[in-house]
């Protein structure tokens, strides 16, 4: 018999998995949770609309940047969605719809506010009705940092499309970017050198 953890991914549900080991779902539930394993669930079938479009987002950016580490696969709702050489990565989706009333024009409105304060970069996906990018934006912190929302404007200017990116370019972007230590790591090793300092060399006579 496989073991819960392969069963419990392949069908990223408790009641199906649970079915197919011949146990209940709660008995499942216990066993995952002190074997380690993240208990997150299906986006596509418990997700909101919402939750379904940036799970599209989310693949496909999986898909343009093959080396980048998906952190919602060990959290229903990770802080950031990807790692890319040690580099935090929101991906966003929003589909276009008139933010006023008195204009019909249409925009694509996108929260950065919470992770203004956590990833280096955000991957913004401006989808149209099928579903499909009409544009992506790569946007480093430094240009979104403390910011609440990004709008784009769909017919007209807008500063944010500067950052407007080949699909196919993503992938190479990430490449090329050297790797950084991670907060934590540094974190750590800050307050270890503090704690335990080397020791001052001596100055050699001449």
């Amino acid at each position: 018999m496989e073991d819960i953890a392969t069963v419990y991914k392949r069908h990223m549900n408790l009641r199906a998995a649970a079915a197919e080991l011949g146990i209940k779902w709660q008995a499942l539930y216990y066993r995952l949770k002190i074997a380690g394993v993240p208990v997150t669930g299906d986006k596509l079938r418990y997700g909101s609309d919402r939750d379904r479009l940036a799970h599209l987002a989310e693949s496909e950016f999986q898909r343009l940047v093959p080396a980048a580490r998906a952190c919602n696969e060990s959290s229903w709702q990770a802080k950031i969605d990807f790692v890319v050489r040690g580099h935090g990565v929101d991906v966003k989706s929003s589909m276009p719809r008139k933010l006023n009333k008195k204009y019909e024009r249409e925009s694509w409105a996108f929260s950065v506010k919470k992770q203004s304060f956590t990833a280096d970069f955000i991957v913004c996906f401006c989808m149209n009705e099928q579903k499909l990018a009409e544009y992506v934006l790569l946007i480093p912190s430094e240009f979104f940092a403390g910011l609440q929302h990004v709008s784009i404007t769909r017919r007209g200017k807008s500063k944010w499309l500067d950052y407007s990116v080949p699909p196919e370019e993503l992938g190479q972007f990430f490449d090329s970017l050297p790797a950084k230590e991670s907060k934590s790591v540094t974190v750590i090793k800050s307050v270890a050198e503090e704690a335990y300092p080397l020791p001052k060399k001596r100055a050699t006579k001449k």
